[in-house]
């Protein structure tokens, strides 16, 4: 019998510790897992053995919460300590973005066989490439948890893509609005996923900010999600290798909407994600008419989270090419953080690839 890989937690907040829950979309009418913890207890190749994290009153709560379905479990305040103490063979981090560095470089050291990193990969270009080089180094696999790799109607999406369904991808404009449209801490996931459906090198970034935030950047300035306000809403232009184009528009003072739109050369996607998500595909069928039919809906087992961590469990096994690796979420970052230096200088055109600002 293969022998269960030992998970640990670095950082406990919610999306890391917290049980799983009743999905509300069709579909997904059992107890999902929503957290990494979760997911660690969900899947069979895995045991969620610890986790730590500087709080008192949350490693608290997590021991509260999962004592019962992982018995044995321990806590630590650190995780050097933790990753001293354990032979874990998996680490979750779960910190604030510009704490995920170091974090993974200290789990590469203590001998971890793979490692799940919250997105953004981090803050700078400097830590992403720390990261990935200290992986790769390793031959160990990086995940970056950007969700919609492993959620089933942007996966039908991509295969749509990739079988020409709607020819090369022209354009793609996105939309994020609400006071939580924020460039790294939900852009973050439209971000990999303009680049994951374009399929090309981007090559510039030119960026406006909403009124009021004419003076943030050229850097990254958040808190790691806490406080909208620290995070800013852009206007973004992405040009693309092959003469793609996409528009991202995120506004903190419109409603709180969360879509996509594919154009190919035969054909469109359309995405309305927020509530749920309900994708449709238009097709060109020639003498001026257009014909649209909805994806199906596909009947979930376990969830974006388990998905990621089962794909993790299967690299540490197998090997393989990850959906979401550091490279990949090293390229969202840069287009990010070529966002801030373009609307920092008045939307200037910025050339990829950049340094830190």
């Amino acid at each position: 019998m293969t022998k269960r890989l030992r998970a640990g937690v670095v950082g406990l907040s919610g999306i890391a510790s917290r049980l799983p829950e009743r999905a509300d979309q069709p579909g997904m009418g059992i107890r999902l897992p929503v957290s990494h913890a979760a997911a660690y207890h969900w899947i069979q190749e895995t045991d969620l053995v610890a986790g730590c994290d500087l709080r008192p009153n949350r490693r608290a709560e997590f021991t509260r919460q999962w004592s019962e379905q992982a018995p044995g479990l321990r806590v630590y305040r650190d995780h050097r300590e933790m990753l001293a103490a354990e032979s874990l063979d998996i680490v979750s981090v779960v910190t604030s973005d510009d704490a995920h560095a170091q974090i993974v470089i200290d789990a590469v050291d203590a001998g971890v066989r793979g490692i799940l990193c919250e997105k953004p990969i981090a803050t700078t270009l400097a830590d992403a490439d720390r990261m990935i080089a200290a992986t790769e180094r390793a031959g160990i696999p990086l995940l970056v948890n950007h969700t919609r790799r492993w959620m089933s109607p942007w996966l039908q999406v991509s295969e749509l893509i990739r079988q020409g369904t709607i020819g090369q991808v022209q354009r793609i404009v996105t939309s994020q609005g609400g006071p939580r449209a924020m460039l790294f801490r939900t852009g973050t996931h439209i971000c990999d996923s303009i680049l994951w459906f374009a399929n090309t090198r981007p090559i510039a970034v030119h960026a406006l900010p909403e009124p009021g935030l004419e003076t943030y950047g050229p850097r990254y300035a958040g808190d790691g999600g806490h406080n909208p306000r620290t995070d800013p809403a852009l206007s973004v232009l992405i040009e693309f290798e092959n003469g793609a184009r996409a528009f991202w528009n995120l506004c903190k003072t419109m409603p709180q909407v969360f879509d996509i739109d594919i154009y190919g050369e035969k054909g469109c996607i359309r995405g309305r994600t927020f509530p749920g998500d309900e994708m449709s595909v238009t097709i060109d069928i020639g003498n001026q008419r257009l014909v649209t039919e909805p994806l199906a809906r596909v009947q979930h087992t376990h969830g974006w989270f388990a998905g990621c961590v089962a794909e993790l469990a299967q690299l540490i096994r197998a090997g393989g090419a990850p959906s979401s690796g550091g490279r990949e979420a090293r390229m969202s970052l840069e287009v990010m953080l070529a966002a801030l230096q373009s609307q920092a200088n008045g939307g200037e055109r910025i050339a990829l690839p950049i340094a830190d600002a």
